[in-house]
């Protein structure tokens, strides 16, 4: 009896021992399966490198199907392709199903740790590249300044004649003025004097305006012709120069107010940095010129015993548009 039982203790500890070998070696199986099958659910890898040496691109690769996992929860067929142009990593990532791509420029293959989570969430989630941007992971193409076309501001000097259509008075003047000045475009700003020098009992003008507008200009070469318009206030002065004459009261009016106007012209020496414009420009106001009516009236003197006589003059309205001829210098 004693020498079975002491086979019988013998055996258990082995008993014990193969169970637990049994055991570990279905959890090592039922572990190894589940890899497999994880395995088989997700796939990333480096379907393309140009340029790239092949440890880098494969480096690259790996951090960026690691995020994907991420964001995927580890499921899904996903391609990354590597190309060059110049210092710049042209770095796309693919979805196989649904069929989804993002391509993002990086500044070098050190910038892709930082754009691997962004290209992941944009990937994955269907997002636009530009909505994973954070205060932490911008890339160095997203900070760099925006390019301008360069423009050049100019002041302009000039002399100018004036005449008014509608009253058939002239005068002459100056301007003076700033412009922004690009190849194409110019956005002038100016501000006019003309007045007239006319005798007695010859018609008048006087003009000021300030404004502003846009000039096109039709050619890029030294010389070119050029159109603009724009708005101003302008304050206009016309009289036919009445000089107390007993039969001709004369007509006087004043206006002042909003003006549209248009103008074309040519500019030379645009190469250069001074310029010098010719140009025609027409004012339009915005309503007409309105004289006042004038009652007649007399006296007799009382020394001479002579009767004076002035006539009367109804109301009178004239629509004046002055009319610039001008010739002016930028620089």
């Amino acid at each position: 009896m004693t020498r079975q039982s002491g086979v019988r203790r013998e055996r258990r500890p082995r008993r014990v021992c193969l169970l637990a070998l049994g055991v570990g070696a279905f959890l090592s199986a039922a572990v190894l399966g589940a890899r497999a099958r994880a395995d088989e659910a997700f796939r990333c890898d480096l379907r393309e490198a140009r340029g790239v040496a092949p440890a880098d691109a494969a480096t690259a690769a790996e951090l960026v199907c690691a995020e994907i996992r991420r964001a995927s929860g580890g499921r899904g067929d996903y391609g990354i392709a590597l190309a060059t142009l110049g210092k710049v990593v042209v770095v796309t990532a693919t979805r196989e199903e649904p069929a989804a791509s993002v391509t993002v420029q990086v500044d070098g293959l050190e910038e892709v740790p930082k754009a691997a989570p962004r290209i992941a969430d944009a990937l994955v989630h269907g997002l636009g590249f530009d909505t994973t941007q954070r205060v932490d992971n911008l890339l160095a193409v997203e900070t760099r300044p925006a390019r301008v076309k360069k423009g050049s501001v100019k002041f302009s000097a000039g002399v100018a004649d004036v005449e008014s259509l509608g009253h058939g008075a002239r005068a002459s003047g100056f301007s003076l003025g700033a412009m922004y000045a690009t190849p194409r475009f110019a956005l002038p700003v100016d501000m006019r004097f003309a007045w007239d020098d006319s005798q007695d009992g010859e018609k008048g003008l006087d003009l000021f305006s300030l404004s502003v507008g846009g000039r096109y200009y039709l050619s890029k070469r030294d010389t070119s012709p050029f159109v603009g318009g724009g708005l101003g206030i302008l304050n206009l002065d016309a009289d036919d120069g009445y000089s107390g004459s007993e039969t001709t009261p004369g007509f006087y009016g004043e206006r002042s107010g909003v003006a549209p106007y248009l103008e074309a012209g040519v500019e030379m020496l645009r190469l250069h940095r001074g310029r010098i414009a010719l140009l025609v420009r027409a004012d339009f106001p915005t309503g007409a010129l309105e004289s006042d009516e004038i009652s007649a009236w007399s006296y007799r003197d009382e020394y001479t015993g002579r009767l004076y006589e002035q006539p009367g003059q109804p109301a009178q309205s004239r629509y004046v548009v002055p009319v610039t001829i001008g010739l002016s210098v930028a620089f």
